[in-house]
């Protein structure tokens, strides 16, 4: 299964708002998950053995960090900066601007007014 940037040999996709849409992205994410068995060849880094594994590991991820956000805005966020303040603490600050696109992807998927 050819894979491109949905899922990745290494990594996971950011999800860039205003382009990217998470509710897409997801539902991609489920059909790949069906695939099990099957070798993923992703856009970019090593082959997967398992496309449905994988698949299944970027979901978990994905609505792992979905309710990260709602519980950074359900704390008072009310930015997507400051939810990347939040919940993406730990990961390089060079990195942030990546994270901010996906939280803008986060919070419109979730509903989340932003300014």
């Amino acid at each position: 299964m050819l894979t491109g940037d949905t899922i990745l040999g290494r990594g996971t996709t950011v999800v860039a708002h205003p382009d990217g849409h998470l509710g897409d992205y997801l539902s991609s994410l489920e059909l790949l998950s069906t695939y099990r068995g099957v070798r993923a060849l992703p856009g970019h880094g090593p082959a997967l053995a398992d496309c449905g594994a994988a698949a299944e590991f970027y979901l978990a991820h994905r609505r792992a960090r979905l309710d990260q956000v709602r519980a950074a805005v359900d704390a008072g966020a009310t930015t997507a900066f400051e939810v990347v303040e939040v919940v993406y603490a730990d990961v390089d600050r060079s990195l942030w601007w990546a994270a901010e696109w996906s939280v803008r992807a986060q919070l419109e998927y979730l509903g989340v007014e932003q300014p």
